[in-house]
């Protein structure tokens, strides 16, 4: 009943400015005075309910500490079921290896250098790496380079 009263009390108040609405408001200081005192008067009439449940401070810091509990358990059960299934994972890794399940590749290259040797140099083993390409394109270069060029670089006499 109390919101029906406040709502029946601000209908009134919406009644009476819409009826006044050309009011002129006084602006000495005695009026502020009294509307001051008025509302005052009303604000100390006022009676202040105590917080709902679920307001009362004591279940508030229940909320804070639920921010960071949940995150923070999370991410230790991820750390705890880790550390429990590492071990078994690397178990079962090792076993899968020692059964030839589970091989680096070497099972593969030597079967198909069994069936068909020469495919094999041409696809899958290749000796030259990046540093062969560089050492054969200096040795090619060395090779092309004249006596003549090397000693004008060096700044040494010419021969003829």
């Amino acid at each position: 009943m109390d919101q029906r009263e406040s709502m029946n009390r601000l209908d009134k108040v919406r009644k009476n400015l819409k009826a006044n609405d050309d009011l002129d408001v006084p602006m000495n200081d005695d009026f502020f005075n009294r509307l001051h005192d008025k509302i005052m008067s009303e604000v100390d009439k006022t009676e202040i309910a105590p917080p709902p449940v679920l307001m009362r401070p004591r279940n508030m810091l229940r909320a804070h500490w639920r921010g960071w509990l949940y995150p923070t358990g999370g991410l230790m059960s991820v750390a705890l079921a880790t550390a429990i299934l590492v071990p078994h994972f690397l178990k079962v890794t090792e076993g899968m290896q020692r059964a030839g399940l589970l091989s680096d590749g070497r099972e593969r290259i030597v079967m198909e250098a069994v069936l068909s040797p020469e495919d094999l140099s041409q696809t899958l083993i290749s000796s030259q790496t990046d540093s062969d390409f560089f050492v054969d394109v200096a040795r090619e270069s060395s090779e092309n380079f004249r006596v003549a060029k090397l000693n004008k670089i060096v700044g040494g006499r010419t021969t003829r």
